[in-house]
């Protein structure tokens, strides 16, 4: 394909996904912005139980809540478009900067559960397909199964009684060193690591049927290597795109298993703030979120374009 017709490619693929990015923001920061706004009066939140009418009155007053409702819906757009959420009430910090401070606690346990369900999934699903009717891989697909079936926290607290209880080999709460992000990571990647194995399994029993491999076969090559250097590369992109689906999943699970180990990312710090009442994170906290859900899906788009086979002799041709 020539620089000349993929230029045009790029930049709509582009423009698609800066649409995407501003719907999907707009959409999820309006309906919070409202929801927020139903489920009580944030002055009244701010002054406390022990305040007066004038109190709840003068903080209504100083942050615009005494505006029509549409009014201060214009002003929030604006104050996200400059990427100004308000102050904590409670720690006095800027939302946006007490998020970001955050998210890498998050994105630890999160890229460190994608990378564990390519690392150890797709072997053990290429083990499955290779040796399919053997006891080893009919033992990996039972143990598939059942950590696909085994709810999050279930199995989070599981681990914590094992590891961090009784044999003590790992910490049971807090974030403050790399071991403390061992036990959230694997409670995460149980049903990640398992879809993959289930995924690639498949598509490789799949492909085996292929004339193709049929082909490789028959010019001497092992049952094995032709699943890794043919099948492979065709089974693969389904595995792709759960991941980058699941990434979105992973981000929303990471509320359980954070206030399961007391792990300090944004998952915790968003029920922290829900339970709180603290608007200003809790909206800095959905636009982060969105933004990173719209970002991880224009990359797995590009990503399976490129990994995808049929797509590449495509563009070759």
């Amino acid at each position: 394909m020539s620089a000349g017709r993929t230029a045009p490619r790029v930049l709509r693929a582009g423009a698609v996904w800066l649409v995407r990015l501003v719907v999907t923001v707009l959409g999820v920061l309006t309906l919070l912005f409202f929801l927020l706004r139903l489920s009580g009066d944030p002055a009244a939140v701010l002054v406390g139980p022990g305040g007066s009418q004038e109190d709840i009155d003068r903080v209504r007053t100083e942050l615009g809540l005494d505006l029509p409702l549409w009014t201060q819906y214009g002003t929030f757009l604006g104050d996200v478009a400059r990427l100004d959420f308000g102050v904590s009430p409670h720690t006095g910090e800027p939302a946006i900067s007490a998020v970001l401070a955050r998210l890498p606690l998050t994105l630890q346990i999160v890229g460190a559960t994608l990378a564990l369900a390519v690392l150890i999934g797709v072997p053990l699903g290429m083990l499955a397909a290779a040796r399919a009717r053997h006891a080893s891989a009919r033992a990996v697909t039972a143990a598939a199964s059942i950590a696909q079936a085994m709810p999050n926290f279930v199995l989070g607290l599981l681990l914590l009684l094992v590891f961090a209880l009784w044999l003590g080999w790992l910490p049971s709460y807090g974030a403050e060193s790399p071991l403390h992000a061992v036990l959230p990571t694997l409670t995460l990647a149980a049903f990640t690591v398992a879809r993959v194995v289930r995924l690639v399994r498949a598509g490789l029993l799949e492909a085996i049927e292929q004339d193709f491999i049929r082909t490789v076969r028959a010019k001497g090559g092992g049952r094995l290597r032709a699943l890794a250097r043919h099948a492979l590369p065709n089974a693969f992109p389904p595995v792709l795109a759960f991941l980058v689906v699941d990434s979105a999943y992973l981000l929303s699970s990471t509320v359980i298993v954070e206030q399961l180990y007391a792990y300090d990312g944004i998952g915790k710090q968003l029920v922290d703030a829900i339970f709180q009442r603290d608007y200003p994170i809790v909206q800095a906290t959905v636009f982060v979120v969105a933004v990173l859900v719209v970002a991880v899906s224009a990359i797995g788009d590009v990503l399976g374009a490129l990994v995808d086979p049929r797509v590449r002799r495509e563009a070759a041709g």
